[in-house]
């Protein structure tokens, strides 16, 4: 199993995309969802950090970047 970091801006970026759908678009349910999808996603990164497809930008992709796709939004993680 590998270790996974999430950084601080993460962190903030993920509460800031929940309280959208949450408040914003008045979806509690919908940003409860979209967090346990994410976290799905983090179970999956620990067990295969490969798994999800590397990043069509040729910057990104030169520098090792994946994505992984959560409903309507692109996680980007190395």
């Amino acid at each position: 199993m590998y270790r996974l970091f999430v950084s601080g801006l993460a962190h903030s970026d993920l509460d800031d995309i929940v309280s959208h759908i949450a408040l914003q678009l008045a979806s509690p349910i919908a940003a409860a969802n979209f967090l346990d999808e994410v976290e799905k996603c983090y179970g999956y990164l620990k067990s295969n950090p490969l798994m999800y497809e590397r990043c069509h930008d040729a910057f990104l992709e030169k520098e090792g970047y994946r994505k992984a796709t959560i409903k309507n939004y692109v996680l980007i993680y190395k």
